[in-house]
C-alpha cells in the first residue's frame, strides 16, 4: 500500500482509504471481518483525531486481532494517476501503516528546516526537467518616428536543466518485536524514518543553493547550474562569469561578514546584474534573503537589529529595523558543515527551483512476503522520494567569502 505527500503541504497522505466512521479490539475485529469498508474508516477517524496513536497502541493485541483478516482496498496504479486497482490486504499492516503515517507526519513537522525559504517548489513526472529562459534581443531604439516601422525584437532560448535524484529509506519490524509489544522501539524507528528523510532533503537543498561541489576550486558534479544541460560553476569571482549578465561575477571574495559595510559590498555587486536585454535588474534588497551559517548568526543579527550605524553618531542603519535595505535573515548550523565563513545574499526563490518527481511516498507490507519466511519480518515500511534543486538563473544570489578559498576547499 502506498502513501504520498500532499501537494500543498509536506504531509504524507494515504492512497488507500476504505470507508468512514470507535476502539475495542474484539469489536474492531468483528467490524473488519463483517464490514471491512467501515473498519479502516473508523480507525482513520480515531487516528486523525489523535485518539489512536502508536504510543497508546498495543501492537501485540492488534496483530493477534487483525493479522489473519483480509480487507478489500483500492490502490493507485501510479501515484497521482487517479487510476486504481482492487487488492486484498491484511488489516494489520493497513492499520499499523495508518498509525505509522501519523507518526511520520508528526515527526516530519517537528524537524526545523530552512530549505523551503530558499527555493520555489515545483513538480514534474520527468527525471530530467528543462526550464526555458527566453533572452530578448532588442535593437535599443529609443524612439520610433512617424511612418517608420516599429523594430522587431528577436529571442534566443536558453534551457536550464534539473535532474531529479531518487532516494529513500526503509525499516523492518520482526514478529519478535510485535510479540514483546516493544512499542517504544517501533515509535523511535518510525520517527527516525521521517527525521532522516527530511534531513537528507534539507542537506541536499543547502548543498545546491550554495553550489558546494560545482563551485569548488575544482568544480565537479553535482552542479546546481546546468545551462543547456552542461554543468557550470554557479559562483565565480571572475567578471562576466558564469555569463555576461554578471559583469562583476557572482562571488565576492575578501568580504567577511563583520558589519553593514560588507552587506553594502554585496549589494553593489547585485545591483550590477543585468537582465536579458542588458539592462540592470530591479531587485530590491527588502525581497532578498541573508543566508548565513550559525557561526555568523550573532554578527548578522546584531547588524540587522541595530537601528543606528555602530560607531557613527545619529546615523540610521539602512540595514537595520528602520532601514530600507533590511533582508530576511535565515540561518542553519547545517551550513557550518559546508562553511563557517561563507555567506549569501539574494533573491533565492527567483534563482532556485526544487523539483519533485516523487514527493514522499510511503509503502507498508505485512507477512505475505519472503522476508517473513526468511527472518520473521512481520511489518515493513518504506519512504521514498525523488527530488533535485537547481538554478534557473545566475543573477539573483551572490556568494561572499571571507578570503578567496571556496567553501569545499576550506
Amino acid at each position: 500500500m502506498t502513501e504520498k505527500l500532499e501537494k500543498t503541504k509536506h504531509r504524507i497522505i494515504p492512497d488507500v482509504r476504505i470507508g468512514s466512521g470507535g476502539l475495542d479490539m474484539a469489536s474492531l475485529r468483528t467490524l473488519a471481518k463483517n464490514e471491512p469498508k467501515e473498519f479502516m474508516g473508523k480507525c482513520n477517524r480515531l487516528i486523525d483525531e489523535g485518539k489512536l496513536s502508536l504510543r497508546n497502541f498495543n501492537i501485540r493485541n492488534a496483530y493477534l486481532a487483525f493479522a489473519d483478516v483480509k480487507v478489500p482496498a483500492e490502490m493507485e496504479i501510479l501515484p497521482g494517476s487517479g487510476q486504481t486497482r482492487a487488492i486484498m490486504a491484511s488489516a494489520f499492516p493497513l492499520l499499523v501503516g495508518g498509525l505509522a503515517v501519523k507518526g511520520i507526519n508528526d515527526a516530519y513537522e517537528a524537524i526545523p528546516t530552512i530549505g523551503e525559504k530558499l527555493v520555489t517548489e515545483s513538480e514534474s513526472n520527468k527525471k530530467i526537467v528543462q526550464y526555458a529562459g527566453i533572452s530578448s534581443l532588442d535593437t535599443d531604439v529609443d524612439e520610433v518616428r512617424e511612418n517608420e516601422d516599429f523594430p522587431e525584437i528577436g529571442a534566443g532560448e536558453e534551457k536550464f536543466e534539473i535532474r531529479t535524484k531518487r532516494n529513500g529509506r526503509r525499516l523492518s519490524i520482526t514478529k519478535d518485536t510485535i510479540e514483546e509489544n516493544d512499542v517504544p522501539n517501533i515509535v523511535e524507528r518510525i520517527n527516525s524514518l521521517a527525521e532522516i528523510a527530511k534531513e537528507i532533503v534539507e542537506e541536499q537543498t543547502l548543498k545546491r543553493v550554495t553550489d558546494h561541489d560545482g563551485s569548488a576550486a575544482t568544480p565537479a558534479e553535482p552542479y546546481a547550474f546546468r545551462p543547456n544541460g552542461a554543468g557550470t560553476q554557479l559562483y565565480n569571482a571572475t567578471a562576466n562569469n558564469p555569463g555576461t549578465r554578471a559583469p562583476n561575477g557572482t562571488r565576492k571574495t575578501n568580504n567577511a561578514l563583520a558589519d553593514e559595510s560588507d552587506l553594502e559590498n554585496a549589494r553593489v555587486v547585485l545591483a550590477s546584474m543585468l537582465n536579458t536585454r542588458g539592462k540592470r535588474i530591479a531587485n530590491p534588497v527588502s525581497r532578498m534573503v541573508l543566508l548565513v551559517p550559525d557561526a555568523l548568526a550573532p554578527t548578522a543579527q546584531k547588524t540587522l537589529n541595530s537601528v543606528y550605524t555602530p560607531g557613527v553618531e545619529n546615523e540610521k542603519n539602512v540595514w537595520g529595523p528602520e532601514g530600507s535595505y533590511r533582508p530576511q535573515f535565515v540561518s542553519s548550523p547545517k551550513l557550518d558543515e559546508l562553511s563557517a565563513t561563507a555567506w549569501y545574499l539574494g533573491d533565492f526563490k527567483r534563482q532556485f527551483k526544487r523539483v519533485w518527481k516523487i514527493k514522499f511516498e510511503y509503502v507498508t507490507l505485512g507477512e505475505d512476503t519472503e522476508s517473513y519466511l526468511r527472518r520473521r519480518i512481520a511489518f515493513q515500511a518504506r519512504i521514498a522520494w525523488s527530488v533535485e534543486i537547481g538554478a534557473v538563473d545566475y543573477t539573483y544570489v551572490l556568494q561572499n567569502l571571507a578570503a578567496t578559498t571556496a567553501p569545499k576547499d576550506e
